[in-house]
């Protein structure tokens, strides 16, 4: 006759092992599905970056540091007043610098990111279209109309 304590942990052993690898499975894609958003939300941070830097460029030649620096300043006191994370954005001499919101960046914050710098370069174009009669933003949208982001 066998052994009734032997019995149950014989039988109890695989169990245990399927636990343990849905267990071990259920980490893994919680890694790996943290790691996508990771990306996605640094995609999305190198995207707007890139398309605010493009805008930058293009218009400091006309409208010179001083006021561009002040348009993109009001643009983000207007967004930050409906996306708090927008205040994380610095206007510099060089552009808009992204190096405070990637640190600060909170989890939480991510699903409105994109939402957020959707807003932002809306408010951005309706400031330099007040301000230009349309003349600018025309062709700043011929530079940045393959981008899909508005």
């Amino acid at each position: 006759m066998s052994d009734p304590k032997q019995q149950f942990s014989s039988n109890r052993e695989p169990e245990d092992k399927n636990l343990e690898q849905a267990s071990v499975e259920e980490v893994v894609e919680e890694r790996v599905s943290q790691a996508k958003t990771q990306a996605r939300k640094e995609e999305v941070l190198e995207i707007y970056e890139d398309l605010l830097k493009t805008i930058w460029d293009r218009i400091l030649p006309t409208l010179g540091r001083v006021t561009v620096m002040a348009i993109m300043e009001r643009a983000l006191v207007l967004t930050k007043e409906q996306y708090p994370l927008i205040g994380h954005l610095d206007a510099t001499p060089e552009g808009v610098s992204f190096e405070v919101l990637r640190q600060r960046l909170g989890e939480e914050e991510r699903l409105l990111l994109r939402e957020a710098l959707k807003e932002l370069i809306a408010n951005l174009i309706d400031i330099l279209a007040m301000l230009t009669g349309d003349i600018l933003v025309r062709q700043l949208l011929k530079e940045i109309e393959g981008r899909k982001l508005l």
